[in-house]
Parts: C-alpha cells; structure tokens; sequence
C-alpha cells in the first residue's frame, strides 16, 4: 500500500516523513514529495483562490500528478485534488487533508468514486486561540497602533477609541462557531473575566450559553469570527447584522473573510458605526496599501497568521496518522468525512 505525501512551504515533506512514520513500521511504502512554489506569496494567493472557488479553479502541475499517480493514499495540505488529479490516481483510495477546511479537495467526486477523505479538525486550534485573543488586546487596548507610532518617533494616546478604552473584565464576547477554535477562545477569554456567548447551530454541549445571531450581535462587546465558510455562510455577517453591533463594539475575524461583507465592515468603520476591528483575513491577499480595510484608522491588521505556528504544522501528520489508523482498524473518528459514501472501500471493511 502506497502513501504519498505533497510537502509544501508550511507543512514541508519531512513534516509529513515524521508523522506518517509509525505507518512505515506497519509495512507501507510511505514516501514524500514537495508542492515547490516561487515563494509563500505565489502558495498564499492559490490558497485563497481554492479557498474561495474550490479545488477545480487551480491546475496542478503535471510534475507532480506524475509523481502521484501511483499512490493508494495521498496525504496534502493545501495542494488541490480536482477530477483531474483524481482520475490521474488510478490506485487511490484515500486522500487526507492536513488541516480542517477541505477545499481544496473535490469531496463530491471523491465520494462518487468511493474514495475516503479524511481531514484534521482542530489541528491549529490552539494557535488560532491564542492569536484570536492576542488581536483582540492589540485592537482595543491599541498595542499595535502605539508600536507602529513610536516606531516613527511619536508618542501617541489619542487613537480612535479614545473615548472608551474599556476592560475586559465585565465584558461579553459573542463567538460565532463554537467548535474547537471558538471553545478554546472562550475558555481563554473567560480567565479574563469576560462572559460568553455563542452562535452554533450544530453545537450540541452546555458549557456555553447558545443564542441567535441577531442576540449575539446586540448583547457583544466583542464579535469573533470561528465559523465555517460555504456557499451557505459565505457573507453571514452581514450590512443589517453589523449595523446592530454595539457602537463600541469590535468585530475579530481570523477564519475566513469571506464570512464577512467587507464592505459593510469598512462602511461601518469609516463612519464609526463601531470602535474597531482586528482583522487576519481579506477577500484579497495581499490587500494593499489602498484596500479600503487596511486604510481604516480603528483596525488591527496581519497577514494571515492565525494558524501558523511551527508546533500546529509539525503535529497536524501525526494527528492525522493517528486517526487514519483507527478508521482502517475499524475504529470511530471523527476525522473521516465521508464513510457511508464509501462503504465498499478496501481499507476500512
């Protein structure tokens, strides 16, 4: 049984070596390729591309289909799998994806031809966490307005939110998607002393208190971004919903830009409709000089970020190895997408 595995600029091929290794010792043929682009750029701007067109909107290259085409088992991170790579891979019988969005994968047709696609929930959950919570300080308690000012030789107190730099403490967070990112924000958040809410209409514990978007809106002082972005969600924050946001409340996006209408957002802080935002994700990236967001004078922008610790990148293939083991063991996981579409698949009868 042949596992190939596509390095890129994030997770590298040896990333993938080391995670995979105790599948080696099972008696696979584990091997590695790496996915070489002109630089994290040229990687980040096909990212955002299948991220919000799909795993067809981008053709890989030949060289690497080539080099594919035998694997029973590929494993990949951002490296798209269209119909095109699919039915390069006569062999294939399982694809598996090093994070927890699958888009750059076409699960549909993968289904249709009784493929297993496996992918890693929470695997940067705690990078995402802790960042989330690091821009939310930096917007309200204005960090990095003040670093880039002194930076330039000013001493500066007076940012657009100086009429009310508030506590935390005392304050409500409404997250929006309340699964493994947003349960470790809250838990963070709430070691502040900061009360929670939540949006989740899949969410089925009682550790939060659940309420409707609409409530979650009105009642937050803060408003953060952890839902999943599909045709069905894509804008869910929109113009009608910002305009019921508190009007010293922060909007805090690091999942997906396309979850938010941009321009509602940057109407909303222009006219100071809202006290700010903290912002790692863009409809374009990079945005620009110019990109009416970055040109706001109450947000807190990074260049996509969120997820990217080494610690996230090195443990998501054995996450992923893990779990790919029970499920050919006859194990539950919830890493597996699609089993009942695949039900006559050779690895897990």
């Amino acid at each position: 049984m042949k596992i190939i595995g596509i390095g890129d600029f994030f997770i590298p091929a040896e990333y993938i070596d080391k995670g995979f290794a105790s599948f080696k010792n099972e008696g696979y043929d584990v091997s590695t390729i790496s996915w070489n682009l002109k630089d994290v750029e040229e990687f980040q701007h096909i990212n955002l591309l299948v991220e919000q067109g799909g795993s067809e909107v981008y053709d890989v290259p030949q060289e690497i289909i080539e080099k594919i085409k035998d694997a029973d088992i590929i494993i990949t991170q951002f490296c798209p799998m269209s119909k095109k790579v699919i039915d390069s891979c006569p062999n294939l019988k399982a694809i598996g994806v090093l994070r927890g969005g699958i888009e750059n994968i076409n699960k549909t047709y993968a289904s249709e031809k009784g493929i297993l696609v496996f992918n890693t929930p929470g695997r940067n959950a705690t990078a995402v966490a802790d960042f989330t919570v690091g821009m939310l300080l930096s917007e309200v308690r204005n960090i990095a307005k003040a670093h880039a000012e002194m930076k330039k030789g000013n001493w500066v107190h007076d940012f657009a939110n100086a009429s009310y730099v508030m506590d935390l403490e005392g304050k409500t967070a409404g997250i929006i998607g309340y699964g493994n990112i947003g349960a470790k924000v809250a838990k963070r958040l709430k070691a502040f002393g900061v009360e929670v809410i939540a949006y989740d209409p899949y969410y089925k514990g009682d550790e939060v208190k659940l309420v409707d978007l609409p409530t979650l809106m009105k009642e937050s002082d803060f408003v953060l971004v952890h839902y999943r972005l599909t045709d069905e969600t894509k804008h869910m924050i929109n113009r009608e919903l910002i305009g019921m946001m508190k009007p010293t409340a922060y909007l805090i996006n690091t999942a997906r830009s396309g979850l938010v209408d941009e321009k509602a957002l940057a109407d909303a802080l222009n006219n100071h409709k809202i006290f700010g935002a903290a912002l790692d994700v863009f409809d374009v990236e990079p945005p620009g000089a110019d990109y009416p967001l970055v040109k706001c004078d109450n947000v807190t922008i990074t260049p996509h970020l969120a997820g990217s610790t080494k610690d996230a990148f090195l443990n998501s293939p054995l996450l992923l190895a893990n779990e790919m083991k029970k499920a050919f063991k006859g194990e539950r996981t919830g890493y597996l997408m699609n089993k009942d579409a695949c039900a006559n698949n050779s690895l897990i009868k």
